[in-house]
């Protein structure tokens, strides 16, 4: 029973890490998006993000239920960037 139970956590473990993944590569490829309109029109860009590489991953992996709901709440999109206020 206990392997059982082990088994389905691991289960739950994975597909929990592998949607934090899909998001945080969904993500960034919106974010990259916006950033290059936002070049194309002139408009001033960060030059480097703040949380990216490891960490960003870390946190979007962790923290992808919470940031896509209040996207979702705040802008209509799970993958909110400044081009879709």
């Amino acid at each position: 029973m206990l392997k059982r139970i082990a088994i389905f956590a691991l289960i739950l473990a994975l597909v929990y890490v592998s949607l934090g993944i899909a998001f945080h590569i969904g993500w960034k490829a919106a974010a990259d998006a916006c950033r290059t309109a936002r070049i194309a029109q002139g408009e001033f860009v960060e030059p480097n993000e703040i949380l990216g590489g490891a960490i960003g991953l870390a946190f979007s992996v962790t923290f992808w239920p919470v940031y896509a709901a209040a996207n979702m709440r705040l802008d209509g999109t799970p993958f909110a960037t400044p081009c879709t206020h």
